[in-house]
Formats: structure tokens, C-alpha cells, sequence
């Protein structure tokens, strides 16, 4: 794809993608502050809403009162939980070979730019930590070539990692519970925005200069 600037490009789908990251990190937290003493005083519409509208905003959600702390979400407060954020930003960095299908102008990224912004993903610290997430670049890179369908974007792999390293969330609770039924949703909800995200970048970043810059 012929961009205006390919390395500024390449750094700005890069911090897209790690920015969306953090965001939906902190807002399964925001979210899951819901069960505590806010639950009755915040619609969860308005939440998911603030959020898909939002998704590089990392801390939107504060808008709505909401706050991540020890009392609304101490069971997050760990190391373990804190690999759940290098594992979001993978499960993205692997999909990227997507945009291939993004054409602007009947143009489309090359495999290198692909794999520049993979790279450029990994190295920000993106990690498939105990290879929990069976998708892999090269995987997503040969179903997007065949014009296979890639599977969903969901929440399973988030939920096997709760169930296997973070004790404190598995336990059955209420919070527990509501935190993994929103998840299913948040996933491939957010994973949509995201995509539509990008392919607004990809067209800011390939829009034609003013004659005078030129």
C-alpha cells in the first residue's frame, strides 16, 4: 500500500492496536467495578456504549463514575491478572494479516507491511504467554490468502487463562460469574470496533496530500 509515510503508518496502526489493547484491558475492569457497590447506579448499555465508541480511550469509562481500584476489582489487583494485557494485544497482533482485505484506491498492504506491523506489535510488548492462544500470524496470514473464513474473535482463551492461573476469579460468585458472561460479548464487540478503527487509519494514512505539500 502506497502511504503517505510508511513508518509513520506502520508506528500509527502499531499504537492503534496497543492502544486498543490497554483499553479493553481496563475496561473489563471498569466493567466488572459494576458488580460492586455501583451495579444499580451505571446501565451496562451505556458502559459497552462509552466503550465501542471510545476504543483507544483507555480510561473512558471514568465518565461514568467508575473507578478501578482494590475495593471494586481486588481481584484483578496480581501479576497473574496482568498477563491478561500482553495477551490481548497478541490476540490482535495475530489478526493483523486482516487487513490484506482493506483496498484503498484498488491497493492493499504488502506481506512485508504485514509483517512490519506484526513485529512492530510484538516488540511493545504483545505475548502469547504459555501459548494460551492457538491463532498464530502465519495461520491468520494463510486463511486470509485462501479467502478462508477466520474463526470468531471471542473471549474463550481469556476465560480457559481465568479459570487456569487466576484463582481469585475463578471461584463461582456472583462478580465472577457476571464478569465472565460480559466478557463473551465485550470480546467480539470490541474486536469489531477495532477492526474499523484501523481501516479509518489505513485511509488517513493513504489520503492524498494537498497539492502544495506535494
Amino acid at each position: 500500500m502506497d502511504f503517505i509515510n510508511e513508518t509513520t503508518a506502520i508506528t500509527g496502526l502499531a499504537d492503534t492496536i496497543i492502544k486498543g489493547g490497554v483499553s479493553l484491558y481496563n475496561a473489563i475492569k471498569y466493567i466488572y467495578s459494576l458488580s460492586e457497590s455501583d451495579f444499580y447506579n451505571v446501565n451496562i448499555k451505556d458502559a459497552f456504549k462509552v466503550v465501542l465508541n471510545n476504543i483507544t480511550d483507555t480510561d473512558s469509562l471514568q465518565a461514568l463514575g467508575l473507578r478501578i481500584n482494590d475495593v471494586t476489582c481486588g481481584e484483578m489487583q496480581n501479576d497473574e491478572y496482568n498477563r491478561v494485557l500482553p495477551l490481548i494485544v497478541y490476540s490482535f497482533a495475530v489478526r493483523i494479516p486482516t487487513l490484506k482485505t482493506v483496498r484503498v484506491n484498488d491497493d492493499c498492504m504488502s506481506d512485508d507491511q504485514l509483517y512490519r506491523l506484526y513485529n512492530a506489535v510484538m516488540e511493545k510488548g504483545a505475548e502469547n504467554y504459555n501459548d494460551l492462544i492457538a491463532e498464530t500470524f502465519l495461520e491468520t496470514k494463510y486463511l486470509v490468502r485462501k479467502g478462508k473464513k477466520l474463526p470468531p474473535f471471542t473471549a474463550d482463551w481469556y476465560k480457559t487463562y481465568i479459570y487456569t492461573c487466576v484463582p481469585s476469579l475463578a471461584e463461582i460468585t456472583n462478580k465472577n460469574m457476571f464478569l465472565l458472561g460480559f466478557s463473551d460479548v465485550l470480546f467480539a464487540m470490541f474486536y469489531s470496533c477495532l477492526e474499523e478503527e484501523l481501516k479509518n487509519k489505513m485511509l488517513e494514512y493513504t489520503a492524498d496530500l494537498p497539492e502544495e505539500t506535494k
